[in-house]
């Protein structure tokens, strides 16, 4: 019986291996094409759920939503029932919904649609910023649409916070610096050298006061010399190049270098008495010298000394290794040294980012040299550095040479001085100011209607029954500017010419026939020529101030600051 047993085991266990065998015969292998189209979808499928990307997919004829990747369902908050079986704008993507249902017609007809920057919110109302690419195609007989949604929040966020950092750092030096010193400042100097201009006038002052006079006079132009030179170094401005005679320039900087560097820092210029003429906006120059003695003097904590040089120079293929960062060619080359701490060829390849610093947290904006090397690149030059760690640094900038003679700078015109018996009006939110430039202009004969309010200047024109063909005016005012009140003025007295006076690098003005500027601190006989050049000037219909000049970046005359 046992034996029956086990023949009728052994007889079950070799039919069920003949129905194995059986399966087997009829589940055929697969074919190289259909294995791999399923391989293919399992890759697909692992890549849709492990995408680090957002992926929807919508049905391109009704564009409602027939799957979502676990990616989405995390970034957006929703589930995947909330996806499944809708339209993008009933789950709340996006925030203007006929805006996507405009997009997706847009998507049917062309079949591609990108989107660099998509703002979404989340379920919760959390803001987001996306890259979206949407694009139709087909699967098995039928058409989908594949969007994929990439979170860039993070990129923009530091994108942004990259701009605050440029803008605090804009507002910093640049602000506080062009805004507040030249302003306030300027208007000081203007009261202190307008009166030293009037007292050394009197001849009943005894000598030892008019020395002393004299001497404030002088401090005065040398601040507001000092404070020129700070809005070159600071202001945004239209680059204005010329034919430079460079050593002039470096002359015209060196006083104010010294009181940069400070006292235990030596300066010296080596400068060719040939020197070639380049081309250039000289406040660049300016700048690029002033950022190079800065940078020299805090390489040098303890002192030292800056050498400053200047020589024509031409590069061949025999001299070229030795000036690396110039191509062969005729060049005035310009060389700063110091003797200070110097730097290391990592260093030195950074030297020119933006924001890179060695200094202290706190010290320095990381910009200096930046600018040094973007006016470079403007001025068609190149600049190398020369360094080792302990024996200083060498910059050599390499200006092109022009065959034309250095342009002239035009000077103040030595003509008597002319004054009139015409009414001006003048508005100057600086009470000093305002009293010192109305006597000038009453000692010359002139009447003058004054105000520091723009508001009470319209009501004062609008009473006064006379004609008045001047105004001058500060451009930046309490209540409103300058340019709005010459606006308003013109309504009711177009016959009014405008001239504008600020010691502000920001402001922009129209300028034209019927107004003019003036940079503050401004000297009596500038002001007094520039008042009877305008009113002598030949009357032309008043046009409304436009933004066409600005105080920082046109031309201006040397002697008055008029913009062309």
């Amino acid at each position: 019986m046992s034996s029956l047993n086990g023949n009728g085991l052994l007889k079950q266990r070799v039919s069920s291996k003949l129905q194995i065998a059986k399966g087997r015969r009829r589940k055929a292998p697969l074919s190289e094409s259909e294995a791999a189209l399923r391989d293919s979808e399992v890759r697909y499928r692992r890549l849709f759920e492990t995408a680090q990307d957002g992926i929807l997919i919508l049905d391109a004829k009704t564009g409602l939503i027939t799957d979502v990747n676990p990616f989405l369902v995390k970034l957006l908050d929703y589930s995947f029932e909330e996806f499944l079986g809708k339209e993008l704008w009933e789950i709340g993507l996006f925030k203007d919904i006929e805006a996507s249902k405009t997009a997706f017609r847009e998507l049917q007809a062309k079949r591609y649609v990108q989107y660099d920057d998509l703002p979404l919110e989340t379920k919760g109302g959390r803001a987001i910023n996306v890259e979206f690419v949407s694009n139709v195609y087909g699967v098995n007989n039928k058409k989908v649409i594949q969007c994929n949604i990439r979170d860039i929040t993070k990129r923009k966020r530091s994108e942004r916070s990259e701009l605050q950092l440029r803008q605090a750092q804009k507002m910093e030096s640049v602000g506080q610096l062009a805004g507040g010193v030249s302003h306030d400042f300027n208007n000081l100097l203007g009261v202190i050298l307008g009166y030293c201009e009037m007292l050394e006038e009197r001849s009943d002052l005894a000598e030892p006061t008019r020395k002393m006079i004299a001497q404030i006079h002088q401090a005065g132009l040398s601040a507001k010399d000092l404070t020129r030179h700070l809005l070159a170094f600071s202001r945004r401005q239209v680059v204005q190049p010329i034919f430079l005679d460079l050593n002039a320039t470096i002359n015209r900087t060196d006083t104010m270098l010294s009181r940069i560097i400070g006292d235990d820092v030596e300066l010296v210029s080596v400068l060719d008495r040939d020197l070639g003429t380049i081309k250039a906006d000289p406040s660049q120059v300016e700048q690029v010298l002033m950022n190079l003695a800065v940078n020299a003097r805090d390489a040098m904590p303890q002192g030292g000394k800056i050498i400053i040089e200047t020589t024509n120079l031409e590069i061949d293929k025999t001299n070229a290794g030795q000036h690396p960062s110039a191509k062969p060619g005729s060049y005035v080359m310009l060389s700063v040294s110091d003797t200070g701490i110097g730097m290391d060829k990592e260093t030195q390849s950074r030297i020119f980012e933006p924001f890179f610093s060695t200094k202290d947290d706190g010290k320095g904006t990381g910009l200096g040299l930046s600018t040094v090397f973007g006016i470079v690149k403007q001025s068609a030059a190149t600049i190398g550095i020369d360094s080792e760690p302990g024996r200083g640094t060498t910059f050599k900038i390499y200006f092109p040479i022009c065959d034309e003679s250095p342009d002239v700078m035009p000077q103040e015109q030595a003509t008597p001085l002319r004054g009139g018996s015409e009414t001006i009006l003048l508005v100057e939110d600086a009470a000093p100011l305002r009293e010192l430039t109305r006597q000038i202009l009453e000692d010359c004969g002139y009447t003058v209607l004054e105000s520091g309010d723009p508001a009470e200047t319209i009501r004062m024109a609008g009473r006064y029954k006379g004609p008045l063909p001047l105004m001058i005016t500060d451009v930046a005012l309490p209540g409103f500017s300058g340019c709005v009140l010459a606006g308003r003025l013109a309504a009711a007295r177009p016959e009014t010419k405008v001239l504008y006076t600020s010691g502000y690098a920001d402001h922009e003005v129209g300028v034209g026939p019927e107004c003019a500027f003036l940079e503050k601190p401004f000297t009596r006989d500038a002001l007094v020529r520039k008042v009877r050049e305008l009113l002598d000037s030949p009357r032309h219909p008043f046009l409304k101030p436009q933004k066409s000049g600005s105080l920082g970046g046109a031309s201006q005359t040397a002697s008055s600051g008029v913009i062309h």
